[in-house]
């Protein structure tokens, strides 16, 4: 009869303590740090840099988490936020395994009551004795009371004794982060910060410039953020403009790699540098993973394909510059696998014309962007309106501040051109390379016939590339010798003119060159 009314009493403790459970089922452990993203640095080559922050309290100075990032090799930082804390160990693997043998930890019910009180609303595997026979027993753990810790999996409610319960195994949370302070007294809370940098995320520029009278024209620059890594939530997001150099975006953080550092090989980071990964990296491995079977904690993917969300668009890094520019935009929202176009700036400029001639092809008509703005412009497609009606549209390359960029337009009909040459003289054999070739040296004076028929003055840049070696030319010319080509038959240069043209005027530049020919 004793023995039925203690099952009959453990029963009821243990329906109680169950429906306490279910009701704070719902709660979160403080020793849990969730850091939430709260700006990422966004660059056109598909990375990007996040920045986790979150608080957290500490068990003698541990807490755990779940998020591993895919982080970049040599990216990957945990820090605190204080300035008298150190994060000075982050650890990954399959979970924390705790074993109450009075070695690894004390084996008295009080000392695994406080230990199993930290890790209150985690998921938990226990190894437990009971009647003589081992068990396990796994879920989260909602209640800790004197005799019975309760877990809770689904609907179902397992009551282990806390007196026989040997190991505690966490089935989740693989990051294990320990803070230091100075003089040695560990604080009881802290927030701490994650930052890293991973692929899965870009963003494409795009212009608008919209022509308001003769001078002026606004220009608009939006971005087409792709996000393919992870939910922005009420985050900061930067737009930079240029390319960074990074060495090893190819190869993962090793904590990001299979989860357990034992794993670390060849496929983490680069021959060269594996020999300083344990000077570089604050890391500690859970030496008891390799003695106990471990439940595996799959790591976040690396993102999706960008290349498939992006499609074929075309490669402009090679327009772009060294220095960095960030275009900022606050508290967005942004979910992984969807995309944003959004408004970086819109500005008042200056822009002009020019129209641009390298005969024999034709002259083609240019908008001269004068960017007068407080930041640089980054390369990109740029559509050209005027009242309503689209100009054109090109590529607008890197523009920095106080520089000026050219956008083409169109070919240039209101501006007539001619090119004609002439032979003026020929010295037969002028040079035997050899006892049965000989070269004639042969002088051409040729011209540029221009005219303007449009109704206001045409700026005209002219490039003339020659065969040969350019004399003289007319008008101010600029005569520059191609150097790297020195051998008599390959020899060339160029002659650039800059000529404005008024309305209904026309306009003839000369120039004289001479070139080795053979001889017949």
């Amino acid at each position: 009869m004793k023995h039925t009314m203690s099952v009959a009493l453990m029963m009821v403790t243990v329906l109680g303590v169950a429906q306490l459970g279910r009701a704070e089922e719902e709660k979160d452990s403080p020793y849990r740090w969730n850091p939430k993203v709260t700006s990422v640095t966004v660059f056109k080559n598909g990375l990007g840099f996040f920045l986790r922050q979150g608080k957290v309290s500490l068990r003698d100075g541990w807490c755990v988490a779940e998020y591993v990032p895919p982080a970049s090799f040599g990216t990957l930082a945990v820090y605190s936020h204080a300035k008298a804390e150190t994060v000075d160990i982050v650890g990954t693997g399959p979970g924390e395994v705790v074993v109450f043998d009075g070695l690894d930890a004390p084996q008295d019910a009080a000392s695994k009551r406080i230990r199993l009180e930290s890790c209150k609303f985690l998921k938990l595997q226990l190894t437990y004795r009971q009647q003589g026979s081992e068990r396990t027993a796994a879920g989260q753990l909602v209640s800790v009371g004197p005799e019975y810790v309760v877990l809770q999996a689904d609907s179902n409610s397992f009551a282990v004794p806390v007196a026989g319960i040997k190991k505690l195994q966490v089935l989740e949370k693989p990051l294990r982060v320990h803070v230091g302070a100075d003089g040695g007294k560990v604080p009881e809370e802290t927030i701490l910060g994650m930052a890293y940098l991973r692929k899965g995320i870009t963003w494409i520029p795009e212009y608008t410039l919209t022509l308001r009278d003769e001078e002026t024209a606004e220009l608009t620059l939006r971005g087409t953020l792709v996000n393919e890594a992870e939910d922005l939530v009420h985050c900061d997001v930067n737009f930079v403009v240029g390319v960074p150099h990074f060495l090893h975006t190819d190869f993962l953080a090793p904590v990001a790699v299979g989860q357990v550092i034992r794993t670390i090989g060849a496929a983490v980071a680069p021959r060269e540098v594996m020999s300083q990964m344990v000077n570089r990296a604050a890391i500690a491995r859970d030496v008891r993973a390799d003695q106990f079977g471990v439940v595996d904690q799959p790591v976040p993917a690396g993102g999706r394909d960008l290349k498939e969300a992006t499609g074929n668009l075309p490669q402009w890094e090679g327009a772009g510059a060294s220095d960095f520019t960030l275009y900022t935009r606050k508290d967005l929202t942004l979910r992984q696998g969807e995309k944003a176009i959004v408004t970086l700036f819109v500005k008042q400029i200056k822009y002009g014309h020019v129209y641009r001639w390298s005969p024999p092809n034709e002259i083609e008509h240019f908008l001269v962007l004068h960017n007068n703005t407080d930041t640089p412009w980054t390369t990109g497609p740029c559509l050209a309106t005027s009242d309503g009606n689209a100009l054109s549209e090109d590529l607008l390359k890197y523009v920095p501040k106080g520089g000026k960029g050219e956008l083409p337009v169109t070919t240039a009909i209101n501006i007539s051109h001619d090119q004609k040459e002439t032979e003026v003289d020929r010295k037969l054999k002028a040079h035997q390379p050899s006892s049965d070739f000989f070269l004639d040296l042969v002088t051409l004076d040729g011209e540029l016939i221009l005219r303007n028929y449009g109704k206001k003055p045409a700026d005209l840049i002219v490039d003339l590339r020659l065969q040969g070696k350019p004399l003289t030319a007319s008008d101010d010319a600029k005569i520059v010798l191609d150097t790297t080509n020195l051998k008599l038959l390959e020899r060339s240069g160029t002659v650039n003119w800059h000529i404005t043209l008024k309305p209904s005027e026309s306009k003839t530049v000369t120039y004289r060159c001479e070139r080795f020919i053979p001889s017949r």
